[in-house]
């Protein structure tokens, strides 16, 4: 079981790295965590997938290096250039097929709690392994992209009243203890257009609010959320509900976004829920951090 998200806690991050532009980007992010996460240990790693090594063996091994100096080293260089911070580090290089398999043991056999990776928009890079690592893995997943702002004032907690939506809250309280932020929660609501021909739509909003309003009363008191943290809820008026929720945390400047992995319906760790799904594939915004 993995360790809860607190600032009391000596937290294990493994960091994805993948020799690209997006490398630079997940390291001086990283060391804005440093400063807001109490963080034991980091452990850089990337995986070289061994299909690849083949073709090149022979050429490096006539110099007598391996594929894995050239790769460590390349490592090396971008950690020492843009890793600045004091939290000890071991960079860890690994060479398998699947990357999201390797990964999956290494986070096991170091007791990882959160796993870093980045979330590419205009680098390359299709955010399929991302989807993977997320069913894949015990520990928490921190996607990062690639304009993500180095801060944590604002969080924002997608709920759907479940249980585990409401473990989302107690992580965002950690998160912005230092910064002395703020945190929203959000629902996402719909009433069928096809009601409206036959009751009044303001009607119909004004009592689905009121019956949303004691929901936010119940989940309160069921999970002893502070009275402090302000509920929104939306209509989604034609939109997902994950362009609901990428709308408002833009037009409320969140710089994080907590879901939870798994949906009200809670099959299965295998299951992501559709809504945390369907944000590891749209959200390029702002950072997503998805509880297991």
């Amino acid at each position: 079981m993995t360790q809860k998200i607190n600032l009391e806690n000596n937290l294990r991050l493994m960091v994805a790295l993948d020799l690209t532009e997006m490398d630079p980007i997940l390291l001086q992010y990283v060391n804005f965590l440093c400063e807001v996460w109490n963080i034991e240990h980091l452990y850089f790693t990337h995986n070289i997938k061994q299909y690849k090594l083949y073709d090149l063996y022979d050429e490096f091994l006539e110099e007598g290096i391996t594929l894995e100096d050239i790769v460590d080293r390349g490592l090396q260089k971008t950690i020492d250039k843009y890793y600045t911070a004091s939290v000890p580090n071991t960079v860890l290089i690994t060479t398998d097929d699947y990357t999201e398999s390797i990964l999956s043991h290494l986070a096991k056999e170091y007791k990882i709690d959160i796993m870093v990776v980045g979330n590419k928009d205009e680098l390359q890079g299709t955010g399929a392994l991302n989807q993977k690592l997320v069913r894949m893995l015990d520990s928490n997943v921190l996607l990062v992209p690639e304009e993500a702002k180095h801060e944590m004032n604002n969080v924002l907690v997608p709920t759907d009243f479940s249980s585990a939506s409401a473990r989302c809250f107690a992580v965002a309280g950690s998160l912005v203890e230092r910064s002395e932020g703020k945190i929203e929660g959000l629902h996402v609501y719909n009433i069928p257009s096809f009601f409206f021909p036959y009751i009044n739509s303001e009607k119909a909003i004004d009592k689905t609010k009121n019956h949303l309003k004691d929901k936010v009363k119940q989940f309160r008191k069921k999970y002893k959320l502070s009275e402090n943290i302000p509920f929104k809820y939306i209509d989604r008026e034609g939109y997902s509900v994950v362009e609901a929720i990428e709308l408002h945390a833009e037009k409320t400047d969140a710089d994080i976004v907590v879901v939870s992995a798994r949906g009200g319906s809670n099959i299965t760790s295998l299951f992501v829920g559709s809504v945390t799904n369907d944000l590891l594939i749209r959200n390029r915004k702002m950072p997503l951090l998805v509880i297991r």
